[in-house]
């Protein structure tokens, strides 16, 4: 019986317009109705999952910052909320400058970016919040508002996104993690934080098990997720690495793969409390 479904939002459980089809969210509902416990798992901040989260009127706390943070909005509990230590944090900013890259910083409310640029307006069209820039060099801001960060972000093409993770793994060991939710987008994490680990901790606080977890993903940033879940399921639209770490699939995002699947679940009696 699975008795928690975790989903990824963007290119997941939204659709090609970043929002939620009629579908979906009937489908959802309707395994809450069961008894059934919904998360959404993202590398979103609180202030962009919030408009879905009541929306949908989920009923299990939240992963957000790709797992740096579990929180419930129902009660205003924050259950986990590891950081990227303010030194990390400013090297990486620091070699990311060096590189010629884009990064925005994510200190625990809002986002901040150097400038807005066509990266900054796609992503905040996508999240539907708006940045804070800073007019200069992030390290300079970092460095005149010391903070340990919830997440670091670096958009760039795709085999810029590569090149940026294999240098940063390699000056960087510890301190951060470093994982692709799209093929530009580079999500940087605390050191030891993933979906997969953040899901556990959240399925252990609810008393449940792995095969009681079901969890819907696409990107590499899912695969822990995918692959701690019972039943973890890559959308059809998935990067190769999650369709490769599971063997069940989801119609694609844009076919309401999420709720196809919720449907059949629904209707062989496998979802409840």
């Amino acid at each position: 019986m699975i008795r928690l479904i975790a989903t990824d939002l963007d290119d997941t459980l939204l659709d090609a317009g970043s929002d939620i089809t009629p579908r979906t969210l009937a489908a959802l509902r309707a395994a809450m109705a069961t008894g059934c416990r919904v998360s959404l798992s993202s590398g979103r901040m609180l202030e962009a999952m919030l408009p879905f989260a009541r929306r949908i009127g989920v009923n299990a706390p939240m992963l957000l910052y790709n797992g740096a943070m579990i929180y419930d909005h129902n009660t205003d509990e924050t259950i986990y909320a590891p950081r990227v230590p303010y030194e990390t944090a400013m090297g990486i900013v620091r070699m990311a400058e060096a590189m010629g890259l884009y990064i925005q910083l994510y200190p625990g409310k809002g986002y901040f970016c150097r400038e807005i640029i066509d990266h900054t307006r796609a992503y905040a069209r996508s999240i539907r919040v708006e940045p804070t820039p800073v007019h200069a060099p992030m390290s300079q801001w970092l460095a005149e508002h010391p903070a340990d960060m919830q997440k670091l972000l670096i958009i760039d093409t795709p085999e810029g996104a590569d090149r940026a993770q294999a240098a940063l793994r390699a000056a960087f060991p510890h301190g951060a993690v470093f994982l692709k939710s799209k093929p530009h987008y580079l999500e940087i994490a605390p050191e030891g934080v993933d979906k997969g680990k953040s899901l556990a901790r959240l399925a252990e606080h609810l008393g449940l098990t792995p095969d009681e977890v079901m969890a819907f993903g696409d990107g590499q940033n899912d695969v822990p997720m995918l692959k701690y879940a019972g039943a973890g399921y890559a959308m059809a639209n998935s990067c190769p690495e999650a369709l490769r770490c599971t063997p069940f699939v989801a119609p694609s995002n844009t076919r309401d793969g999420v709720a196809r699947v919720i449907e059949k679940y629904l209707a062989d009696g496998l979802l409840g409390a």
